[in-house]
């Protein structure tokens, strides 16, 4: 009986890959997902083996370490630029909505309402730049990981809990449920428009529509 051929893996990691590692731990050490004490590394190892799987290549992997390197700490586009290319520091900007001196000046903003419309208006500017992408490029992959990691954390937070514990669940977020809904609602058409998804990404697209509608019941 002839042996199976070894299956290869599509790429290697390089030094680079590991400096993201070390890069994204560094500078989210401090930080934890929203109304915990769990790690965020957590969250961007999540993504990145999320990209892994559905079929990405290392720059976006590395990318996914890094997506949130620029809305949370005071790393610059230019700098992921100079450390790991162009590729890489396209695709972390294409999923960057904000700098975080914009998120922190937009946390100073006195009222709530004002609070709530500074976050819609950031969101509207990245939901119509994502709805003209198609999968070539390369950033849509690590925002569709991103968005499922985090839509599949909501959905398992709100699983079995009364209006009551719903909102609760709401509030530690930026904006309310109404808000989050809207949001999610318009990722989920973004993520339809102009995107033809492959035998590995088209799963994580479907993950990412089943725990939308999971955590909107009532307009499916």
């Amino acid at each position: 009986m002839s042996e199976t051929p070894k299956m290869k893996p599509r790429w290697k990691p390089s030094s680079r890959f590991y400096k993201a590692i070390e890069m994204a731990c560094e500078g989210h050490k401090d930080h934890v997902r929203k109304g915990s004490d769990i790690p965020y590394i957590g969250h961007l190892l999540g993504v990145a083996s999320t990209v892994i799987e559905a079929g990405g290549s290392e720059k976006q992997a590395i990318a996914a370490f890094l997506h949130d390197m620029v809305e949370d700490t005071s790393t610059s586009v230019k700098q992921i630029d100079r450390k790991f290319g162009k590729t890489v520091a396209k695709i972390v900007d294409a999923c960057t909505d904000a700098t975080k001196a914009e998120k922190d000046a937009e946390k100073k903003a006195q009222a709530d309402k004002d609070k709530a419309d500074e976050w819609w208006t950031r969101k509207s500017k990245y939901l119509g730049k994502l709805k003209e992408k198609t999968m070539k490029d390369p950033s849509v992959l690590v925002a569709l990981a991103d968005k499922t990691y985090n839509a599949e954390n909501t959905a398992t937070d709100l699983r079995g809990k009364n209006d009551d514990e719903r909102k609760d669940v709401w509030s530690k977020f930026n904006a309310g449920g109404e808000l989050q809904e809207k949001w999610y609602r318009g990722l989920l058409e973004a993520f339809k428009e102009n995107k033809t998804y492959d035998k590995f990404s088209q799963p994580l697209f479907n993950r990412f529509e089943a725990a939308v509608n999971e955590i909107f019941p009532n307009n499916t």
